[in-house]
């Protein structure tokens, strides 16, 4: 029997991707389009005729920027809501995809743009008896995605550990970018709040050098993060992704300071040994392509 073809749709506040993948080859990804985020309606038609291009396929998997509304039942189910970004407040993608009519009949899942890689990553790579995993994005936006006893968490929407309040790194006066927290993690360590740190343009932040007060901040900030799932997760492993984790130093760094503040106080040897950090804390083995591969694995947990 020949493996079952299914679609990939990663929604990205800059970018749209769709792509093929077949049951049992999730990682193997073909025929793929990037469309650029414009308004809604321009934006999802296109993946819209892509998809209508494709054939007969047996499962679609949807990972979107959030926040969505991922409660199946609920009026607004497959929905954008409460997004800042302009123009995509309240956007009902899983009705623009053609998933409610023109293909209906192709089971799909939909969840958010981390919830889906860290699917993908605890689905790959779990240890033997794990239940849990939890994918950080650092970019423009941070987002959190968690694995719990085997199953993407929502509740009562899904989880935002992006917007999760920080204390004050010593001598740091940064007063955060977040229009809605000021000093959530978000506003304290995404692309633009680095850039502003540091008074570059977010393009230039490549070029400053490992040594750069502001990869320290970032550490702290990404490892009080890290350290809030430990205490209420107590997530198995944390992959880092998102383009502000390009910078390859801020993995020793994050760990580093991840023990600091734990001061031993989970006795555990994934959490008190220099080994045990570096396989608890990494990246994640997709790199920039975790949203797209993270989208496959949930349209494989659609396939009937």
């Amino acid at each position: 029997m020949s493996a079952r073809r299914i679609v990939a749709v990663e929604g990205g506040g800059t970018t749209w991707v769709a792509a093929v993948a077949y049951e049992g080859r999730l990682n193997e990804l073909q025929e793929r389009i990037e469309v650029p985020t414009q308004d809604p309606a321009t934006t999802i038609a296109a993946i819209r005729a892509w998809l209508r291009e494709r054939g007969e396929v047996a499962a679609i998997g949807v990972a979107s920027f959030g926040p969505i509304d991922a409660k199946v039942g609920s009026a607004t189910y497959g929905f954008i809501t409460s997004t800042p970004k302009p123009g995509w407040a309240n956007t009902d993608v899983v009705g623009l995809l053609g998933l409610r009519d023109e293909f209906a009949s192709i089971p799909f899942k939909f969840d958010t743009d981390v919830n889906a890689p860290a699917l993908a990553e605890y689905r790959l790579h779990k240890k033997p008896g794990s239940t849990s995993m939890a994918y950080i994005t650092v970019g423009t936006g941070i987002g959190v995605g968690l694995v719990v006893n085997g199953a993407t968490v929502h509740g009562l929407v899904h989880p935002e550990g992006g917007h999760v309040q920080v204390a004050q790194m010593p001598g740091d006066g940064f007063t955060g970018t977040c229009p809605f927290h000021k000093r959530c993690i978000e506003g304290m360590t995404s692309t633009g709040a680095l850039a502003q740190r540091a008074c570059v343009s977010a393009a230039d932040l490549a070029s400053l050098p490992d040594e750069d007060l502001v990869w320290d901040q970032a550490a702290y900030y990404i490892a009080q993060l890290c350290m809030t799932l430990v205490m209420i997760v107590s997530a198995e492993r944390i992959v880092l992704g998102g383009g502000v984790m390009n910078r390859a130093c801020l993995y020793p760094k994050v760990r580093a300071q991840l023990k600091l503040l734990l001061s031993d106080y989970i006795q555990h040897e994934a959490l008190t040994s220099d080994a045990g950090l570096d396989d608890y804390i990494v990246p994640s083995v997709w790199g920039s392509s975790a949203g797209i591969v993270g989208a496959a694995y949930l349209a494989s947990e659609a396939l009937p």
